[in-house]
């Protein structure tokens, strides 16, 4: 089961959100975007899937790696 691990809100409106879900059993983390332009009124959201090794070795958003980091320490 998909846990939701770590958010990020950004922009002035915050039309910008990013979310992080820690699977334990699968051993994947998947991280879901939606984006908006504002005056354009264009969005782009989405989602991609990575191994947790992926993620940790990866270029990912450093608040979202420490903490899924801490969620590894206690399981």
């Amino acid at each position: 089961m998909s846990k939701q691990f770590y958010e990020v809100t950004k922009g002035h409106l915050g039309q910008y959100e990013d979310w992080w879900n820690f699977d334990a059993e699968k051993s994947v983390v998947t991280h879901h975007w939606d984006y908006v332009t504002v005056k354009g009124l264009a969005q782009n959201t989405g989602k991609r899937t990575y191994s947790t090794t992926e993620f940790l070795e990866g270029d990912h958003h450093s608040g979202a790696k420490s903490a899924l980091r801490e969620i590894l320490k206690v399981e």
